[in-house]
């Protein structure tokens, strides 16, 4: 196949491009056999951009078998699609071809969004994704509303007073809860709790981390020094 003149062909060194296909997907790197429509891809597309952007390695099944494109103007025309005219807003795709084994292999190179968080157009409820190893999940209001904070670099100054007095006291007996434990423990809304999940995790008092698809919430670890706490006044 030649795409001389096309799109370029990739400086990305052959044994680099090799050992990347042998680690396998993760949250980075994404394999498709092919482009099998604009709505698959642009779920991939918003998952890596909501994270910390990536490649996908077209050509290449999900077992890292070599395939190879057959019709490369196909796939472009499909991923662009997905990229500017699915997601919102449009993410940013920059496209290279490497011969591997004597097949042409289709990087897909997605930028991490400067604008998080990315939703997907043709939803009837707003959705966004995230990567979670190699999965792509839904993002839960609690990380919609940091990537929010992080995108306008929103500066968090509150007081600790008794939900948070309850949530600590929780973590420091169970280690980790969810924002629906936290809602029950605390006796508040599920939106009370996620809006201040989100924000005890963006002053760095709290760390997330996924477990079975489901976000938990857990003390960060710096010097084994737990926060401290102010009562409300």
């Amino acid at each position: 196949m030649d795409l001389t003149g096309h799109i370029p062909y990739s400086n990305m060194h052959l044994s680099d491009i090799k050992v990347l296909i042998e680690r396998g997907e993760n949250d980075s790197i994404e394999f498709k056999q092919t482009v099998p429509s604009p709505d698959k891809i642009a779920r991939e597309i918003c998952a890596l951009a909501n994270t910390r952007g990536g490649i996908i390695f077209v050509g290449v099944s999900d077992h890292g078998e070599l395939v190879g494109i057959r019709d490369y103007f196909e796939e472009e025309f499909w991923i662009r699609q997905g990229a500017e005219d699915l997601c919102m807003p449009a993410v940013e795709v920059r496209f290279e071809v490497i011969e591997v084994k004597k097949r042409d292999i289709l990087l897909v190179h997605v930028s991490e969004s400067e604008r998080k968080p990315v939703f997907l157009k043709h939803k009837k409820k707003r959705v966004a994704f995230i990567r979670q190893h190699e999965e792509n999940v839904v993002a839960s209001p609690e990380r919609l509303r940091l990537m929010a904070m992080e995108t306008r670099d929103t500066e968090i100054t509150f007081e600790y007073g008794a939900k948070e007095q309850r949530l600590f006291q929780y973590l420091r007996e169970h280690g980790e809860i969810s924002a629906e434990g936290f809602a029950k423990i605390a006796g508040i809304s599920a939106t009370v709790a996620s809006r201040t999940l989100a924000a005890l995790v963006k002053t760095g008092t709290l760390s997330v981390f996924f477990r079975e698809k489901q976000e938990y919430f857990c003390f960060t670890v710096s010097d084994n020094k737990e926060p401290q706490t102010v009562s409300e006044t």
